[in-house]
């Protein structure tokens, strides 16, 4: 049995407290608020607990590496024990209903997605899964997956299949078989870039009308979340263990070995206090922009990361948003503050590194670099670049805004599912997905591995840190949404071409903004 670390107690102390702050923000309190990605211009790349990632990107943000709660997205295979061992340590997530099956004839349900997938009706044994090339995480987990999937297929008279249909092949399924009437898939999984457009396009049918009124999303969500889009939880569902462990969080980074050579004390020590306000950091950004060399070339910037993180990041920072409800947040006075105020950083300090260069992993891995002491940055990150570095990155909150109370970070990116529409008998694919999903039987501590998570950071208190701003995610879908890209040409304007004042530019995109939401709300109703 894998020993249990001292982070891993403190990230068990606090799951409770994370779950219940991002189940809410999930759209457990009846669609008041959502929970998803950002939905950033690139593939998720998730991982499953089968350990195969998806290599292929598109343009933008690299793949995330969320994975599985249950078994170690990093895909390192287990020798054979996992840590889930009956210990004494297990409790219940709470009452899951097992429903009365229904014989279904021998139908095979199709589950879409873009990468492979072990715990089917193809595979029976943990040879099977090794021998087809996949692998996996914790021998106990995969072992009790497979057998749900042998259960269930005797108690529905059905089979179960996931279907690799790549990440562009997925997007042209769901554009195509869907409003062709015969989808291809009777659940899609989807990252938010195309899962939210294809609710906004009337592609899913509503969770109401194939949850059964005593169905576990319907209630207590320890298998299945509502995923809220425009204040609509009806349409998206997603995995429970998401929200336990904040995998797919993003979070304020520093160089705390750059910050230490300043003499500059840790911001989460002055969030403490309360002292870690945008103008602090603008403090801290201008101290460690510097020409470290004397060739009268900046070699060190205070802040920079790609343009799509720095807007949620710093609209999350002053309680703004941009597209949460059916009316835009683009010319909103918290809005206006915060590009206000990444015209301070960008134009006027010069303390963020200039957005001249689009080249996306540039921008993006600056602070492995070296190059910038401030990012943002989320957990898949901090893994894959450890052995790259030679410094310390620790995280930290986000600096509070003018209008801010420090309760919010970016949303959370996390991959959901839809039955779309034209699938016969929803209600029976529901309950056997919901089945399937249920594979740890309602008990949370076969489900919920924090190990890999707890290992983005330094020390035990950041892993402490870590669980706590990871449940304030927010729930502004502004980037998956913005389909005008009205958001992304005010940043051009501002920023990259420099042809356009703050005020210039949000008055000229407002409107933009609008008729999107408006079309999108339109549908949705």
């Amino acid at each position: 049995m894998k020993k249990k670390t001292l982070a891993t107690k403190i990230g068990a102390a606090l799951m409770s407290a994370v779950l219940a702050v991002s189940m809410a923000a999930c759209g457990n309190d009846g669609g008041s608020q959502g929970n998803s990605s950002q939905g950033s211009s690139s593939q998720e790349g998730s991982q499953s607990e089968s350990g195969n990632q998806d290599s292929g990107e598109s343009s933008g943000d690299s793949g995330e590496n969320s994975g599985e709660a249950s078994g170690d997205p990093s895909g390192s295979e287990d020798a054979g024990e996992g840590e889930a061992s009956g210990d004494g340590e297990n409790q219940a997530g709470g009452a899951v209903v097992l429903h009365e099956p229904k014989d279904l004839g021998g139908r095979t349900i199709k589950i879409g997605l873009w990468w492979d997938e072990y715990w089917d009706s193809n595979y029976q044994t943990l040879e099977d899964v090794t021998a087809a090339g996949g692998s996996y995480s914790n021998s106990e987990t995969m072992q009790m997956k497979l057998d749900k999937i042998r259960e269930i297929e005797s108690r529905w008279n059905c089979k179960i299949e996931w279907v690799n249909l790549g990440w562009d092949g997925i997007m042209e399924s769901i554009n195509t078989s869907i409003t062709a009437g015969t989808p291809d898939c009777d659940i899609y999984m989807t990252d938010p870039q195309f899962g939210i457009p294809a609710v906004l396009n009337g592609y899913a049918q509503k969770i109401s009308g194939f949850a059964p009124a005593d169905s576990d999303i319907l209630n207590d969500n320890v298998v299945l979340t509502p995923f809220s889009v425009l204040g609509s939880d009806e349409y998206l569902m997603c995995t429970s263990d998401n929200y336990t462990i904040p995998t797919g969080a993003a979070f304020m980074a520093y160089n705390a070995d750059m910050l230490d050579s300043l003499n500059l004390e840790a911001p989460e020590k002055l969030a403490e206090r309360g002292e870690w306000t945008w103008e602090k950091f603008a403090e801290y950004a201008l101290a460690c922009t510097r020409d470290t060399d004397g060739d009268g070339n900046t070699d060190t910037y205070g802040y920079g990361t790609v343009w799509t993180d720095t807007v949620s990041a710093f609209l999350a920072s002053n309680n703004a948003a941009i597209a949460n409800s059916a009316t835009e947040g683009l010319s909103d006075s918290k809005t206006v503050e915060v590009f206000n105020f990444l015209d301070r950083l960008y134009n006027v300090d010069g303390s963020a590194r200039p957005y001249d260069n689009d080249d996306w992993d540039y921008q993006l891995n600056g602070i492995f670099q070296g190059q910038v002491a401030f990012s943002m940055v989320k957990p898949y990150q901090l893994i894959d670049q450890a052995g790259n570095i030679d410094f310390e990155i620790h995280v930290c909150p986000l600096p509070v805004g003018t209008s801010g109370d420090g309760s919010q970070t970016p949303v959370m990116l996390v991959n959901s599912y839809f039955i779309p529409i034209g699938v016969e008998d929803s209600e029976s694919v529901y309950l056997v997905f919901e089945e399937m999903q249920n594979w740890f039987d309602g008990d949370t501590y076969y489900r919920d591995d924090p190990e890999w998570f707890e290992s983005a950071f330094a020390n035990l208190e950041q892993v402490e840190l870590g669980y706590q701003e990871g449940a304030k995610t927010n729930d502004d879908l502004w980037h998956s949404i913005d389909s005008n890209g009205a958001v992304g040409e005010v940043w051009y304007g501002i920023f990259v071409n420099k042809d356009m004042t703050v005020s210039q530019a949000i008055e000229s995109k407002k409107q933009v903004l609008q008729d999107t939401l408006d079309a999108a709300t339109a549908l949705i109703k």
